[in-house]
Parts: structure tokens; C-alpha cells; sequence
């Protein structure tokens, strides 16, 4: 019962968090159609604590704002902000960190950061809200986006977790979804040449790094108190992240863009290892929040990504 009511409460904060996206009218972010006011965590008995926030909120470079030495724009997801990574800003209803691997990435190149990632965007957010932050003079681009396109990690998350206990050995989630994950990858892999496209044509000499997701559980076994999916259910979402990963790889290639592959380097560091680079079911004590990288996880995509520069 515990373990289920965990569950059900994860899923409702993962629900509130896909609802947030950018709008390049407050120079940052904003709350998204879909969302009127910031979001804020469902409340129960069991469902976690609101991310941590520190200090003031973390205002990154506004677009209009002169850049001082080379421009470098981060566009992209949760996955890119890093929503509970201390410090944490939910003040713009994006839920974006100072510590993710963008500011990191700033940090170690001297580079001029403009920060317009954004919990819970789509492909489609970031053509509309993030890309007019990418100007003639961009010289750097990282992009991370795809999971959120038709509410895909969200409704899986919430389809696996809610399905387990009807069959624990078993696969009730694939056998729910499967057709359904089949049928939205395609689509959001159209999106991302659309996306790509758009980013080409809007920063059209800077380097771009496409970003993939991280590996996020093991190729055999299971940790039914970090991830109470019934146990034939993991392979379904490691194959969900290596193919979006794959969209990714394979637009980043039509658009001779570069890919930084995610899942080689985080083998060894899923959600079950001794040394995960995301978090579980829970909120972690450092105010990480369910199913989202760690701040070791942003250090080691900064690292990644500064061997590309």
C-alpha cells in the first residue's frame, strides 16, 4: 500500500511538472497555455515536497541582453534544467536549476550563457518559446527535448506505476502502451527535423549539440522500491529512452548537428546502481525530484559536453 501510494503521488507531481514551459515574454520562462498559474505539487498525505529552492531565483541572460564573449543558448527539458538540482527556481514556472549542465558548461568555457530550458517542454515549446532566444551571433546551442511530445514519459510513468500491482512478474504496462509509444515516436522524431530545421536556420553558424537521455535502468534485475514497475515492465521503458535517444541521434545527423550520447556513459550509473545519475520514486534528501537526473548526472553531461568544444 505504501509503495503504491508513492506511485500515484509521483505520478501527480510528474503530471504538474510536464505542465510547465518557457515564454520569451518574461526574458526566461513563463507557465504554457496549459498551465494558469506556476505549478505547484499536488497535495496528499504521500506525495512528495516541492522541489528545493535556494536563495534567489536563478535569472539566466535575458535573449535581448547584449552577450559578453561568446553566445551560448541551452534549450530543452527537464532533462536540461534539471528541476530540483540545488538551487532550483520555480518562480518562472520553469523549475530550472543553477546547476545544470548548461550553467556548468558556462562556468568552465567562460562562455555567456542564455538559459531558456524549461520543465515539461515539448519540441513544439521550444520551436515556439525557446528558439527566437537564437539569434545570427549563437555560437553554441545544446538542445535536450523529445520525452514530453504527447505526454510520453509522463503517461508512461503513470500506466506503468498505476498497472504493476495487476500483475507484478508480468508486462501489463507493455501490453497496455506499447502500440501507443509506437505510434508517438515517429511523430516526435518528424518534430525534431522540424525543430532542427528552425534551429539551423535561426543560429545558422553556431555549433549545436544535440543531447540524449540517460540510460535509466538496468539491462537485467529490478528495484521494486526505487521503481515499483512490475519487473517485465523495465525493459519497455529503456527501450522508450534509447529510441527517442535514436530520433535524436538520427536528426542530429540529417542536420549535421552533434550528438552527445548519454546511455554508453551512464551504464553502471541507472536508477537501481550503487551510483545512479537519476533519481527514484522519491524525493531524494538533496530535493531531487522522481525520475530526474541527480546533480552528478549535470556534472558529468558538462563534462561530456565540453570534450565537443
Amino acid at each position: 500500500m505504501i509503495r503504491a501510494a508513492a506511485a500515484v503521488a509521483t505520478a501527480a507531481l510528474l503530471a504538474a511538472l510536464s505542465a510547465c514551459s518557457g515564454d520569451p515574454d518574461d526574458g526566461a520562462a513563463a507557465v504554457p497555455p496549459s498551465a494558469a498559474s506556476t505549478p505547484s505539487t499536488p497535495s496528499s498525505p504521500s506525495t512528495p515536497a516541492t522541489p528545493a529552492t535556494s536563495g534567489s531565483p536563478t535569472t539566466p541572460a535575458s535573449p535581448s541582453a547584449p552577450a559578453v564573449g561568446p553566445q551560448y543558448v541551452a534549450l530543452g527539458d527537464s532533462y536540461a534544467a534539471a528541476p530540483g538540482v540545488p538551487a532550483t527556481s520555480g518562480a518562472d514556472g520553469c523549475f530550472r536549476s543553477s546547476g545544470n549542465y548548461a550553467q556548468l558548461v558556462a562556468a568552465r568555457t567562460g562562455l555567456s550563457v542564455t538559459d531558456v530550458t524549461c520543465s515539461g517542454a515539448t519540441t513544439q515549446d521550444v520551436l515556439t518559446r525557446q528558439v527566437p532566444s537564437l539569434s545570427a551571433e549563437t555560437e553554441l546551442v545544446t538542445v535536450g527535448i523529445g520525452g514530453n511530445d504527447s505526454d510520453l514519459f509522463t503517461s508512461l510513468l503513470q500506466s506503468c506505476l498505476g498497472l504493476a500491482s495487476s500483475d507484478p512478474g508480468g508486462t501489463p504496462c507493455s501490453d497496455a502502451i506499447g502500440a501507443q509509444v509506437d505510434q508517438t515516436l515517429p511523430r516526435t522524431e518528424a518534430d525534431l527535423g522540424t525543430l532542427f530545421d528552425a534551429i539551423a536556420e535561426a543560429a545558422p553558424d553556431a555549433q549545436v549539440l544535440v543531447v540524449g537521455y540517460p540510460r535509466l535502468l538496468p539491462t537485467s534485475g529490478s528495484c521494486p522500491d526505487l521503481v515499483p514497475l512490475a519487473a517485465g515492465d523495465y525493459p519497455l521503458l529503456n527501450e522508450v529512452t534509447d529510441r527517442l535517444s535514436g530520433a535524436l541521434r538520427t536528426q542530429a545527423s540529417a542536420h549535421d548537428f552533434e550528438f552527445v550520447d548519454l546511455a554508453r556513459p551512464s551504464r553502471g550509473h541507472d536508477i537501481c546502481s550503487a551510483d545512479p545519475w537519476v533519481n527514484g520514486v522519491s524525493v531524494a534528501p538533496d530535493g531531487t525530484i522522481p525520475f530526474h537526473p541527480f546533480a552528478a548526472e549535470q556534472r558529468a553531461v558538462a563534462g561530456i559536453i565540453t570534450t565537443f568544444l
